[in-house]
C-alpha cells in the first residue's frame, strides 16, 4: 500500500520522465506541473503536466485490507485513478516545435506502460508508493469535445493541443488501525474444521503442502520445514525468495537425498520474516524445477525476556521496544498486536522494533509481532489435544 504522499510521488515521477524526453529541444525545454493558465503565462519552452481529475477505481473499492489473516478486518485502501493533461508550450508560439515536444513526451510515456519501483524510488524516495504490490499502469484517456471545452473554459485561457492519460491505481492506506482479534484455537468439536481432499496424480514435480513444525502457521529460524509433493527426488537445494524485499536465500539439503514425495530443510538465520516463495532446485549447478509456486511463512521471534513490563507516561502512552530475530530489513512493515489492537512501529531496524502505544490500557495483554503479514507464534504447540496460549507472550502495562 501507499502513504499520503503517493499522489505527489507519481506526479513527480511522470514529470521527470517527460523532462528527460524533451530536454534536447532548444532552448532548454523542460517539463513543469502548473495549472493551464499559469503554464500559458510562463515565458519558456516547456511541456505542462496537469493533474486535472482524481476518481475511484470501482473494481478495487472493496478490496480487503492487505496483510490480514482470516478473522481480522481493516479499512480497505483508497484506490485512486489519476488523470493528467499533457500540453506543450513554446516561447514564440511555434506550433511545429510544440508538436515535437508533444510527440517526444507521448513516445516516452508509450514506452513506459507502468511506473517501475526503481523509477519511483529514484525520483520520489520520500513516499513508499513503490512498495505497493499492484503496479501503476499508464493508459491513454479519451476526452470528449464538450469536456475539453469545459476544462479550458474554467481556466479562462486559450485552448492548446493536449493529450490526456491516466495512472491507476494508487492505493492509499487508511490511518485507522486494523482489528486483529486473538486467533481461535479450535474450530468444531475435534478442531479439524472443514476439509477438502483431491487426488490428482501428476507426472511432473509439484509441491502440495508446506508443513511447519508443531502444526504452526509459520516457521522460525532453525525450524525443520517439510515440503510434501511428488516427483521431488532430484531436488538438491531450495530457493526462498521474500515476496516483499526480493531477498533470495538458497538452502542446501544437508540430509539424505529427498524422497520423491518429501523435502526437509532447516531455516537458516539469513532468511527474513515474512512470506517467501519456495522454488526447488535440481542439477549441478542447481536450476529451478518447473514447479507451481508454493509459499513459506517465516515468523519473527520476540527475544526479550518475557513476560515484559512497560510503564505509561503522564499522557497514558507506553513505549515498547521488542528485540527481534531474524533482524528486520529496511522497508518491512512491522506491527505490534497488543490484545485486539494493532500499532505501527515508529522505528524498525536490525534486531529491534520500537512502538508507541497511545492511551495504553493497563493490565496484562497477549502480545504478537507482525512482520510483512506474518505473526510471531502465540501458541506453543498447536498439535496438542488442548492447545493453549504461550503464557510467556505477555506484556504488562502499569
Amino acid at each position: 500500500m501507499s502513504d499520503a504522499r503517493a499522489v505527489e510521488a507519481v506526479t513527480e515521477t511522470l514529470r521527470a520522465l517527460v523532462n528527460d524526453a524533451v530536454k534536447s529541444v532548444p532552448p532548454h525545454a523542460t517539463a513543469v506541473t502548473m495549472p493551464p493558465d499559469k503554464a500559458a503565462a510562463a515565458q519558456q519552452t516547456h511541456v505542462n503536466l496537469f493533474l486535472y481529475q482524481t476518481s475511484i477505481a470501482p473494481n478495487l473499492r472493496n478490496e480487503p485490507y492487505g496483510g490480514l489473516t482470516p478473522g481480522e478486518s481493516g479499512e480497505p485502501p483508497l484506490p485512486l485513478v489519476l488523470r493528467y493533461l499533457l500540453t506543450p508550450y513554446t516561447q514564440d508560439g511555434d506550433d511545429v516545435v510544440a508538436h515535437r515536444l508533444l510527440g517526444l513526451a507521448l513516445q516516452k510515456l508509450h514506452s513506459v506502460p507502468a511506473l517501475t519501483r526503481d523509477e519511483l524510488n529514484q525520483t520520489a524516495a520520500y513516499s513508499n508508493v513503490s512498495r505497493q504490490i499492484d503496479c501503476l499502469r499508464i493508459t491513454w484517456h479519451s476526452v470528449e469535445e464538450k469536456d475539453i471545452y469545459s476544462l479550458w473554459s474554467v481556466f479562462q485561457t486559450p485552448y492548446r493541443l493536449s493529450a490526456a492519460f491516466e495512472v491507476r491505481a494508487v492505493l492509499i492506506d487508511s490511518t485507522r488501525p486494523a482489528r486483529t482479534p486473538v486467533p481461535v484455537l479450535n474450530r468444531g468439536e475435534d478442531g479439524r474444521g472443514p476439509q477438502a481432499v483431491a487426488d490428482i496424480r501428476a507426472t511432473t514435480p509439484r509441491i502440495d503442502a508446506v508443513r511447519h513444525p508443531a502444526g504452526q502457521p509459520a516457521a522460525r529460524v532453525g525450524d525443520r520445514v517439510e515440503l510434501h509433493g511428488a516427483h521431488l527426488s532430484a531436488v538438491r537445494q531450495v530457493r526462498l525468495t521474500h515476496l516483499m524485499t526480493g531477498k533470495v536465500v538458497d538452502v542446501p539439503l544437508t540430509t539424505a537425498p529427498p524422497r520423491h514425495d518429501l523435502i526437509a530443510l532447516t531455516l537458516p538465520g539469513t532468511v527474513s520474516a515474512g512470506v517467501c516463495a519456495v522454488t526447488p532446485m535440481a542439477g549441478a549447478p542447481p536450476a529451478e524445477l518447473p514447479v507451481p509456486p508454493a509459499y513459506l511463512a517465516v515468523a519473527p521471534k520476540i527475544t526479550n525476556t518475557m513476560p515484559l513490563t512497560v510503564a505509561r507516561d503522564g499522557h497514558g502512552d507506553a513505549d515498547v521496544r521488542l528485540d527481534v530475530d531474524p533482524p528486520l530489513v529496511e522497508g518491512q512493515q512491522v506491527l505490534l498486536l497488543l490484545g485486539g489492537n494493532s500499532h505501527r512501529a515508529r522505528s524498525a531496524v536490525g534486531g529491534a522494533a520500537e512502538f508507541t502505544v497511545r492511551e495504553a490500557p493497563p493490565g496484562d495483554h497477549l502480545v504478537r509481532l507482525r512482520v510483512d503479514g506474518v505473526d510471531s507464534l502465540l501458541v506453543a504447540d498447536r498439535t496438542a489435544a488442548r492447545p493453549v496460549y504461550d503464557p510467556t507472550q505477555l506484556l504488562t502495562v502499569t
